[in-house]
This record gives structure tokens, C-alpha cells and sequence, in this order.
């Protein structure tokens, strides 16, 4: 009789696998879209800022104001300032955004890997459930969902093990991003 548990355990790992993939896809959409808006709002906020550093230079008459007040470098460089800190924001929001996109297109080719493997996991399952029929085994039946329940068991530890990782990884993370 032919082998199936080797083949069916991988089968399950693959239908886990996918299974958590499509609940990161879901989120890396909607870090996508969070980025997105935010690297929206800081373009507009740079814009606005390199607005400002062009009206002192072009001359304006808040130019002429702060010169007579001898106050033009002093502004000029407090509007550069802010130039540069809303560039460096702006960069860093489309650094995540593109770091989201990339991780989202990695997910989704992986997805796409993996399709069909919970219809090939049912197929298999129900060949070797009409093999140890045949074979007329009494306690087959029991064994099989033993077996099922066996590797179900095994999957759900390996993606609470996984959870746990993220979650100390995320715990890592917003301490520095506290400490900062």
C-alpha cells in the first residue's frame, strides 16, 4: 500500500502556510494603504515647506519684513530646517510604503505557489480513506481522523510559535520605537 502520510503532512503544513499568508496579505494591504495615505500627506507637507523657502528667496514682501527686522537668516534657516525635516519624513514614508509593497508582492506570489493544495490535500486524504477501506482494517476510521487531528494539532502549535515570534519581534520594536 502507498505511503500517504509523508505527502499528507507536507499537504497540511502547505494549506497552514496559506492560510497565514492570506491573513498577512490582508494586512500588508492595509499597511499599503496606511502608507500610502501618510506618504500622500507628507508630500503635500513638503510641497508646502519648499513653498515657504521659495517665497523667502523669490523676495516676497515677508522678505523684505524680515529684513528690515535683521531677522532673514535667522527664518531662512528655520524654513530650510523645516525643508529638510519634511523631506527626510516623506523619504522614509515611501521607503515603508515601497518595503510594504515588496513584502505584499512576496506574499501573494507565495499564495499563488500554494493554490489548490487543500483540494490536493482532500483528494489524497480520500485515497488513502478508500485504501485502508479496501485493505479492511476495522479500526481504519479511528486511525485516520487520529492521524487528521494529529497533524492539525501540529500545525496550530507551529503557527502559535510563529504568532509568538511576531509578537516579541513587535514587543522589540515599539520599545525602540519608544525609545527614540
Amino acid at each position: 500500500m502507498k505511503c500517504y502520510d509523508e505527502e499528507l503532512r507536507g499537504l497540511s503544513e502547505q494549506c497552514a502556510r496559506r492560510k497565514r499568508l492570506g491573513a498577512l496579505a490582508w494586512e500588508l494591504e492595509e499597511q499599503c494603504r496606511t502608507y500610502s495615505a501618510r506618504a500622500q500627506e507628507l508630500k503635500e507637507c513638503l510641497e508646502k515647506e519648499h513653498a515657504d523657502v521659495d517665497r523667502l528667496e523669490e523676495g516676497s514682501l515677508s522678505t523684505f519684513f524680515y529684513n528690515v527686522m535683521g531677522k532673514m537668516d535667522e527664518k531662512k534657516a528655520k524654513e530650510e530646517s523645516e525643508l529638510y525635516a519634511a523631506r527626510l519624513k516623506y523619504q522614509n514614508a515611501v521607503r515603508e510604503l515601497e518595503q510594504a509593497r515588496g513584502e505584499l508582492e512576496s506574499c501573494r506570489n507565495e499564495l499563488d505557489a500554494l493554490m489548490g493544495c487543500e483540494e490536493r490535500y482532500a483528494n489524497l486524504f480520500r485515497e488513502k480513506t478508500a485504501a485502508i477501506k479496501k485493505a479492511g482494517r476495522a479500526s481504519a476510521e479511528k486511525i485516520l481522523r487520529l492521524e487528521e487531528r494529529g497533524a492539525y494539532l501540529q500545525n496550530q502549535n507551529r503557527e502559535l510559535q510563529e504568532a509568538i515570534s511576531v509578537g516579541q519581534m513587535a514587543l522589540e520594536c515599539t520599545d525602540r520605537i519608544l525609545e527614540s
